[in-house]
């Protein structure tokens, strides 16, 4: 097969939709299938709006027999401003195009037009609607199968605030369109059901992990290069307001005030928001977070294996790769009762769920993980027994295959 995938962002760039496409496409490639992967220059999120943020100067080159493609990122003077006005233009083309943070990258889009031809196209992820709409572009015009996975974020149920950056009308329309749409939990699933995509056009695949990537993790290593004694609360991820970071700090300082001796541990990018907040915390708090950016591999793993819990109590997120990373080493998880989690993590068996912004319940989940060694045992065990029963990227790449190869064969007849 010669696949198309197109992203916003690929290798060396972090996520978790850049994960999957990355470890499905080198994948392909390991078992004969051509992969050509478009994405944007960005290395950096930011890079879509803002000047000077961080930007991969290469634009073609060839990573693990993956032939990736990056297209230059353009902006219109007080960019952000224009595209919302642009965004506002009637018609499914200018608002899959504009709609902000939607990428605008006028030479993937005349891709459309190019000389390369393929036999299925899979793009994610919302809300970077142009790549998706790109990838739909092209399979019309080349009569090839459209493959969607949207990622979507949908937020608390009772506040539409996330939700309503993922759902709009030209998004769900791109997917009622889709030949095949990927979803991460049973919770897109039916959300998606609803929004009048077809049962029979939707895959349950989820995410997964490597376990050989992540073995090998030592604690104490991490321990004494940091300095760190008791308890550590681990959190990965970018650190912003809407991933509950904020909400962690302000449960770990109720946890101070009671003489708790824990550590929590950040890593992750730093988004403005997140900075201004801790520099204005006080001294005697900031002392107790230790804040890191991206870290390697072996750092995150011994990190893992050092700390007591793993906190993500986000409702941005549609799936948590990191829950299944910790449970990997046995660690209970504590996520938000929001956007996919739920559908991730089964409360009390292998995690604890707790409403997003609950700053108060997140302070006394974690006490009860800290203090109950018996309970948080119980938890990590089981994540752990389940991460590599269902969720290793060797087996969602076998349901993958399975459907491209269906789907392809299916359009030549």
């Amino acid at each position: 097969m010669r696949c198309l995938h197109i992203i916003h962002r690929y290798a060396p760039a972090r996520g978790g939709s850049e994960k999957f496409m990355i470890e499905m496409s080198e994948r392909l490639v390991r078992d004969g299938h051509e992969v050509t992967v478009y994405t944007t220059d960005a290395l950096d999120i930011q890079h879509f709006w803002l000047r000077g943020k961080s930007h991969i100067e290469t634009l073609r080159e060839k990573m693990n027999g993956v032939e990736v493609k990056r297209f230059k990122v353009r902006r219109f003077p007080k960019h952000p401003q224009v595209l919302r006005i642009l965004g506002k233009i009637p018609g499914f083309a200018p608002r899959s195009l504009f709609s902000f943070p939607s990428p605008l990258v006028p030479k993937m889009l005349a891709s459309i037009s190019g000389d390369e031809t393929f036999d299925i196209v899979h793009a994610a992820a919302f809300p970077y609607d142009s790549m998706l709409y790109t990838g739909y572009r092209i399979s019309k015009k080349q009569g090839i199968p459209f493959v969607a996975s949207p990622f979507l974020h949908l937020g608390e149920e009772e506040n539409d605030e996330v939700r309503r950056f993922y759902t709009r009308f030209h998004q769900m329309r791109l997917l009622r369109m889709a030949d095949m749409v990927f979803v991460q939990t049973e919770i897109e699933k039916n959300f998606l059901l609803k929004a009048g995509v077809p049962e029979k056009r939707m895959h349950l695949l989820g995410m997964g992990i490597n376990p050989s990537e992540l073995e090998g993790g030592q604690g104490e290593r991490f321990r004494e290069k940091y300095e760190l004694i008791g308890p550590i609360v681990c959190y990965i991820g970018p650190k912003t307001y809407d991933k509950g970071t904020f909400d962690l700090i302000k449960a770990m300082e109720l946890l101070w005030k009671g003489g708790d001796p824990a550590t929590v541990v950040m890593v992750g990018t730093d988004i403005e928001d997140f900075r201004r907040y801790v520099s204005q915390l006080p001294e005697k708090i900031r002392s107790k977070c230790l804040m890191l950016d991206y870290i390697s591999d072996e750092e995150k793993a011994d990190l893992l294996d050092a700390c007591d819990v793993l906190v993500l109590p986000s409702r941005t997120d549609s799936f948590g790769i990191v829950f299944l990373e910790a449970w990997f080493y046995g660690k209970p998880v504590i996520g938000a009762k929001a956007g996919g989690i739920p559908g991730v993590i089964n409360d009390g068996v292998d995690g604890i769920l707790v409403s997003f912004g609950d700053h108060r319940g997140l302070a006394l989940a974690i006490h009860k993980i800290l203090t109950d060694h018996e309970l948080a045992a119980r938890l990590g065990e089981a994540g752990r027994k389940k991460v590599l029963s269902e969720f290793t990227w060797d087996k969602k790449y076998a349901s993958l295959l399975a459907t491209y190869e269906r789907l392809t064969e299916d359009s030549r007849r």
